[in-house]
């Protein structure tokens, strides 16, 4: 009776570790689909990057700093899969943003920083945030500046895919 009062107890515990990790689980799934976006390119990180680099200029966009960490950690003896970060900026949604006291705390979302990465199996992909993931916390003019900034960086990333599918990107 003990061994089998033993054992039913070993399966409620393992019941209830296996659920908490499973919501867990779901839980950062969930808040991974929620606060970000991931576009698997079709082509190699480097026509990615030469490409996304246009189509950021092109729509009138400046890349202020790009940090290559794959770079920056094998300095310290680690090695990476490529991974490069652009900080990405708009003037009229920057000077927007920071031309109001009440607005600039979101300034540790500015600029727009952008990944494109590989992954270990090759995969090459752009990630960035999900300005639906936040705009709930924002309201009014503020939301709308973080919407419009959020789309014009889809279109530069649609239009940067189109073009690695050889799509000629509609105007």
């Amino acid at each position: 009776m003990a061994k089998i009062l033993s054992s039913l107890i070993t399966l409620m515990l393992l019941f209830c570790a296996v659920s908490s990790a499973r919501a867990s689980q779901d839980l950062h799934s969930s808040l991974q689909r929620q606060m970000f976006l991931q576009t698997e390119s079709p082509k190699g990180l480097y026509e990615t990057v030469k490409v996304f680099k246009q189509e950021v200029a092109g729509a009138g966009w400046s890349i202020l700093n790009m940090n290559n960490m794959a770079e920056i950690l094998s300095e310290k003896g680690y090695t990476i899969s490529p991974v490069l970060i652009f900080d990405v900026c708009s003037g009229k949604y920057s000077a927007r943003i920071l031309a109001k006291d009440e607005y600039r705390f979101v300034t540790p979302l500015m600029p727009c920083r952008v990944s494109i990465y590989q992954t270990s199996e090759g995969k090459v992909v752009i990630a960035r945030l999900d300005p639906e993931g936040f705009g709930p916390l924002l309201s009014g003019e503020l939301a709308e500046i973080m919407m419009q900034s959020s789309m014009e960086m889809e279109d530069i990333i649609e239009k940067t895919i189109s073009r690695l599918n050889g799509i000629k990107p509609e105007c």
